[in-house]
């Protein structure tokens, strides 16, 4: 994250910053002369000192008139800085040249150094974590190498390098900090990796030796020393520095001097007794402040806290960084000292009360080694981190249990994927990283390895869609950025179909199941039992999550009974492997865990089982409630279930269960009609195209399509409308053809044989009677207003509705009936009762807001910014408008963007900006085609004209004036 007091950035790309930390944009031609005078912040840079820093100091890049050239440079850069929100006066002009206006703490090269200063002196005084707490600030702020942007001038050139150098510098410094901490073994992969950049750098090559001999391994740190004498001696013909030839030496007789250990401070001011032997933060904890101050907050009250969650998501990281900080607690008394048992490497039967015993340095003399342990641990403040128990969880607990009854004043803090399960135990969920915390720790973690990498306009968006895509999964995402060294972020997003195969590059001193997510996971998998391992991989046959009806549904065969499932499941949650969400009743899966099951499940040959059974149990669910969807409870059920319904779809279209997939999408035409209309023509569209499914299927369909797109009919929708109602008539159907006939004739409400359409209506009305609890007789009485809206006869059109409305509420139809009101508010508008409208167009838009029913709320919404408009009331209007046409465009609704972009345009001709009027009438005609009534185009038709004529173009408002009278004729 920038640190927001730095305005003006050069370690990395040339940033000037707004108030926000956000970088505002710089055009690159300035860069360089905004680097240039940001290094010498609160001085004056002569003019010839500028003229170097952007076109050199030879010569052949200087423009004839430099001066000139120069001042608009400055002129430019003035103006970017406003652009920033920065003062006219932050760049001054003063002999002999340019000043910026800033204090040093503004610049982030100058905070830097400041920063290794106060680490110095830090270090000196023997404050170790304030020195690496000081380093690590300073290195946050580099983004990529120093002045990246500003081109290769000798002024750039050598800055630049000198800043490297510090950079360099203050990471050789922080490692030495970390071997004096006995952060040997932590530190190594990162030293060798740095070796390998600067193979002839000598104290890099001495803190490598340091961290491998202290970390028991001699023989490679004088291998070591051997690779950078032959290198030298082949670069540079010289031996190594007499300090390292020492060293060596010392090495070789095992003479090395142990690490250090910082001096006593006051008790609330220092870490923890042996809080240094906890294995070193090399990289941030990016994202996690709150589930600390959450952990704090519970180790305050509770005397065992235990992190759970999937594998992955830092548990073991967040606990580190718990017991480095848990004196910060206020008023709590400190603890004095922290302990570490580590049970990874653990195999499941090992005596655990021996592994604490030897890891705690617990010498048994006899005893037992559980008595020995709580014999250590009795006396004292202590907090006892025992991370990763979930293979050994039953005598871990038992052991714990034990120990904090029999030491009073221990804590323990540990880390599993399921809960101890012991009294007073608390448990603290670690979950997926948000958002902008998930993007950001990419971002570092792609710069450990591309340093030139940045967050920019392009990358942004794509990163975020890893970052989801990857469910926020720490482990997942680190592995992802790791492959930003060969690939672009847009082909690691496109490479994510295929996670276990992309995301293998974890560290190699990394315990091994971290190492790739596929071992992770499988660390996980291979500790359930076989009935546990059935259900999770059948689990993956759901789509956005389940209820536990549908998992007993689908997942109850081949040795796990219904009766199993929901006690399985619960398993299944306690081990972090299933996501319950408590208020809806519903449970899932992590994208990442679902592709794992979904392997798992093709490797035991039972997807075409699961598939089957899971578009069994989505026809009965949407037969059973599909006709009931004007209840918004019934609506909201089918709705949490939408990805599981267009799944179920694909599976029968693939799989060749037509006739399944036509009961499926038929009885969810409803549903999908107050929803996402394209999703139903789609998967409808699909079934027609197999050339399967019985004649009466095969027509419903037709006659869903002609249905989902009535209120924007094509010639396409039209015909297979018409073609339903033949068929369904040729054989007798007659409810279903009475419906079709209904479709018939919503189709027509923008042009068509108004008689005709009465007619169907009429017979309609009667074949259907009062069937469904009356409902279709409210729906004829909609077709009927909605004819005579067609036709402009508001008064009688408004009469309708309200007999519609009524209607509707009898039948409890809240959702047509929100469309009732919307269409009421027109016929009241166009009739001339404005305030009546627009209080109806409220209540329409409260109606439907926060019912998923997007076409409904975006038409309630446009009308009622129109409606506003004519009042002259508009003050909210833009963002009515803007709401509605971003709802329009999510649902695909032209329609609906076409009333916004008009919208748009009137309130751009009040202002006097014909242009832009008729550019948004222009947009408004294109998307409204033929799809609005006939007196509605003949208005716009005739607003384009007035737009064109006041933004001079005649001959255009000559046209939109014809095609304005040929709709009023």
């Amino acid at each position: 994250m920038p640190n927001t007091a730095v305005t003006f950035a050069v370690l990395g790309p040339t940033e000037v910053r707004g108030s926000d930390g956000s970088p505002a944009a710089l055009p690159p031609s300035v860069r360089a002369l905004l680097a240039r005078l940001a290094l010498s912040c609160g001085r004056v840079v002569p003019m010839d000192a500028l003229t170097d820093a952007l076109w050199g100091d030879e010569g052949d890049d200087l423009p004839a008139d430099a001066a000139n050239a120069l001042q608009i440079r400055v002129s430019k850069l003035r103006r970017a800085l406003a652009a920033a929100g920065l003062g006219a006066d932050v760049l001054v002009t003063q002999a002999p040249g340019y000043r910026l206006a800033a204090p040093a703490e503004a610049v982030d090269a100058h905070v830097f150094e400041r920063l290794l200063v106060r680490a110095r002196e830090e270090t000196a005084a023997g404050n170790v974590t304030a020195a690496i707490g000081c380093l690590d600030e300073a290195l946050r702020l580099w983004r990529g190498p120093a002045l990246a942007d500003v081109g290769q001038t000798t002024w750039a050139t050598t800055e630049s390098a000198r800043l490297e150098e510090l950079r360099l510098g203050a990471v050789e410094d922080r490692i030495e900090l970390l071997l004096e901490s006995g952060g040997h073994n932590e530190a190594v992969a990162d030293i060798e990796r740095l070796v390998a950049r600067h193979p002839l750098r000598e104290r890099l090559h001495r803190l490598l030796m340091l961290a491998l001999y202290r970390g028991g391994r001699q023989a490679e740190a004088l291998a070591a020393y051997q690779a950078l004498r032959r290198g030298l001696a082949d670069e540079l013909g010289i031996d190594p520095s007499p300090e390292l030839q020492a060293l060596a030496e010392a090495i070789l007789r095992q003479q090395v001097p142990s690490a250090g250990g910082p001096p006593a401070v006051p008790a609330r001011e220092r870490a923890p007794e042996n809080a240094d032997r906890l294995p070193r933060r090399l990289t941030s904890v990016i994202g996690r402040q709150d589930d600390v101050t959450t952990a704090l907050e519970r180790l305050a009250e509770a005397r065992v806290v235990t992190l759970t969650g999937p594998g992955g998501m830092g548990k073991t990281t967040l606990a580190f960084e718990i017991a480095r900080r848990v004196n910060e607690t206020p008023d709590e008394t400190p603890v004095d000292r922290v302990l570490l048992v580590r049970l990874a490497a653990l195999q499941p039967g090992t005596d655990v009360a021996g592994v604490f015993a030897a890891e705690l340095g617990v010498v048994t003399q006899g005893a037992g080694a559980a008595d020995a342990v709580e014999e250590h641990l009795r006396d004292g403040r202590t907090l006892l981190v025992v991370d990763n128990c979930e293979h050994v969880v039953d005598d871990v607990a038992v052991l714990v249990e034990r120990l904090a009854a029999a030491c009073p004043r221990l804590r323990v803090l540990a880390t599993s994927r399921e809960a101890l399960a012991i009294p007073g135990e608390v448990q603290v969920a670690v979950g997926p990283l948000g958002d902008d915390p998930a993007v950001r720790l990419f971002a570092e973690r792609a710069r450990a390895v591309r340093p030139s990498f940045t967050l920019d306009a392009e990358t942004a968006p794509v990163v975020a869609s890893i970052c989801r895509r990857l469910d926020g999964m720490p482990l997942a995402i680190e592995l992802a950025a790791a492959r930003v060294k060969a690939l672009s972020p847009a082909d690691i997003e496109a490479r994510l179909a295929d996670r276990f195969s992309l995301l293998t590059a974890g560290p190699r001193t990394g315990e091994a199941r971290h190492r790739t997510l596929r071992a992770t996971l499988d660390w996980s998998h291979d500790l359930l039992p076989e009935a546990e391992r059935r259900l999770l991989r059948r689990l993956a046959a759901f789509r956005g999550g389940w209820t536990p009806a549908a998992a007993e549904e689908v997942c109850a065969f081949g040795g796990v009974s219904r009766g199993e499932v929901l006690d399985l499941l619960f398993r299944l949650v306690d081990r972090s492997l299933v996501v319950p969400e408590p208020a809806t009743g519903r449970f899932r899966l992590l994208v990442t865990v679902r592709d794992y099951a979904w392997t798992r499940l093709e490797e035991a040959g039972e997807v075409a089982e699961c598939r089957d059974r899971h578009l069994a149990h989505f026809v009965r669910l949407a037969e059973e409630h599909g006709l009931g969807v004007r209840d918004p409870a019934v609506f909201a059920r089918l709705n949490d279930d939408h990805d599981n319904f267009r799944a179920a779809v694909d599976h029968a279209v693939n799989g060749g269960d037509v006739e399944n997939g036509f009961r499926l999408a038929c009885a969810l035409v409803w549903f999908w009609n107050y929803g996402i209309r394209y999703e139903g023509t789609r998967a409808l569209t699909m079934l027609l195209e197999t050339g399967g499914g019985s004649t009466v299927a095969r027509a419903r369909a037709l006659q869903g399509i002609g249905f989902l797109h009535v209120y924007y009919p094509t010639p396409q929708s039209v015909a297979a409308a018409e073609e339903s109602l033949a068929i369904l008539e040729e054989i007798g159907d007659v409810r279903n053809a009475a419906i079709s006939r209904l479709v018939v004739a919503w189709a027509g409400q923008y042009g068509g044989d108004a008689g005709r359409y009465r007619a169907m209506i009429e017979r309609s009305r009667r074949d259907l009677g009062d069937s469904d609890g009356g409902w279709w007789l409210g729906m004829s009485q909609y077709l009927e207003a909605l004819l005579a809206l067609r036709l402009g006869d508001f008064a009688t059109a408004a009469v309708e509705w309200r007999r519609a409305l009524d209607l509707a509420r009898a039948v409890g139809d809240r959702i047509i009936g929100s469309a009732i009101l919307a269409h009421l508010g027109i016929a009241l508008r166009e009739s001339g009762r404005r305030e009546e409208a627009l209080a109806v167009l409220r209540e329409s838009v409260d109606e439907v807001r926060g019912r998923n029913s997007f076409h409904g709320l975006t038409f309630a919404l446009v009308h009622m910014a129109h409606t506003r408009l004519d009042l002259d009331e508009g003050d909210d209007v833009t963002a009515l408008l803007a709401e509605a046409d971003e709802v329009a465009r999510r649902a695909r609704n032209p329609r609906c963007q076409a009333w916004a972009a008009w919208g748009r345009a009137r309130m751009a001709r009040v202002r006097g900006k014909a242009d832009l009027a008729a550019e948004e009438c222009r947009d408004a005609v294109a998307l409204l085609r033929e799809g609005e009534f006939p007196w509605a185009r003949a208005r716009l038709w005739s607003f384009l004209a007035d737009c064109a004529a006041d933004a001079g173009l005649p001959d255009e408002a000559a046209r939109a004036r014809e095609t304005a009278a040929a709709l009023t004729d």
